[in-house]
């Protein structure tokens, strides 16, 4: 096993606003992790890196049936090219 490691990703800080019974629940479970020895940022910086994969995959899914039925008989919209 090597002992080199990968530069970890920069972060960055993202303001998102929940319900205040979220805020302090989201308080609480960090004390809790805290002593228990867990990191919450860490899980929860995870937990949102997937849900934005979820979001992105289903925006192309949508996008993708929204582009499908501007088509003119199923066609894709003309470049410019010979006709």
């Amino acid at each position: 096993m090597g002992v080199l490691r990968k530069k970890e990703e920069r972060t960055e800080t993202v303001t998102v606003r929940v319900p205040s019974r979220v805020k302090t629940e989201l308080d609480r479970l960090r004390e809790e992790t805290s002593a228990a020895g867990f990191d919450l940022n860490a899980t929860l910086s995870e937990a949102v890196v997937r849900v934005t994969k979820q979001i992105r995959e289903e925006l192309r899914r949508v996008s993708g049936k929204a582009n499908g039925a501007s088509r003119t008989n199923g066609l894709a919209p003309s470049g410019g090219g010979a006709a």
